[in-house]
C-alpha cells in the first residue's frame, strides 16, 4: 500500500478512536445522569406516583397495543426497587468517564485498564443478554468491542512512538 494511503488510514483510525472515546464519554454521561435521576426519584417518591399514574392509565385499556406495552413496561419499571440500577448506572458511568479522561491524558496504564473494563462490560452485557434477550446489549457489546480494537491500536502506536524516542 502506498505511504499516502497508510497515512490516511492511520489518520482515519485515530479519528475513529477519538470518536469512540467521545461516544464512550456520552454513554458514561447519560448513565451518570440517569443514575442521579433514579436516585432523586427514589428519594422523592416520584416512582410511587409514576406507579399510581401508570396503573390508572392501564385501567382505561388503551386501544393501541404498542402504547399499552410501553405503559406496562413503564409500570413494571416504576414498581420495582431501583437500587441495583442506580448503583450499576452510577458505577458504569463513572468508569466510562474515568477511562475516557485517562486515555485522553495518554496515561500508559489507561490503555490496558480500559481494555479490561470494556471486556468486563461485554461479559456483563452478554450475561444480561442471556437473561433478557435485549438486542441493545448486543449493539453495546459490538460497540465496546470496536472501541477495544481502536484502543489496542492506539496503545501500540503510543508504545512504538515511545520506543523510537
Amino acid at each position: 500500500m502506498p505511504a499516502g494511503h497508510l497515512d490516511r488510514l492511520a489518520r482515519w483510525l485515530h479519528g475513529s478512536y477519538l470518536f469512540g472515546l467521545g461516544m464512550q464519554a456520552l454513554i458514561g454521561s447519560v448513565q451518570f445522569v440517569a443514575a442521579l435521576v433514579l436516585i432523586g426519584a427514589q428519594m422523592t417518591d416520584e416512582m410511587a406516583e409514576l406507579a399510581h399514574w401508570t396503573s390508572r392509565m392501564m385501567a382505561t385499556q388503551t386501544p393501541d397495543p404498542l402504547a399499552a406495552r410501553a405503559l406496562r413496561a413503564l409500570h413494571e419499571f416504576s414498581v420495582h426497587p431501583h437500587t441495583f440500577w442506580s448503583v450499576y448506572l452510577l458505577g458504569h458511568g463513572i468508569l466510562n468517564l474515568g477511562v475516557v479522561v485517562a486515555l485522553l491524558a495518554r496515561k500508559h496504564w489507561a490503555y490496558p485498564a480500559s481494555i479490561l473494563v470494556l471486556v468486563a462490560f461485554i461479559v456483563y452485557q452478554m450475561w444480561d443478554f442471556s437473561l433478557t434477550h435485549a438486542p441493545v446489549l448486543i449493539l453495546l457489546s459490538l460497540f465496546d468491542l470496536a472501541v477495544i480494537g481502536l484502543v489496542w491500536r492506539e496503545w501500540r502506536e503510543v508504545r512504538e512512538r515511545g520506543a523510537e524516542r
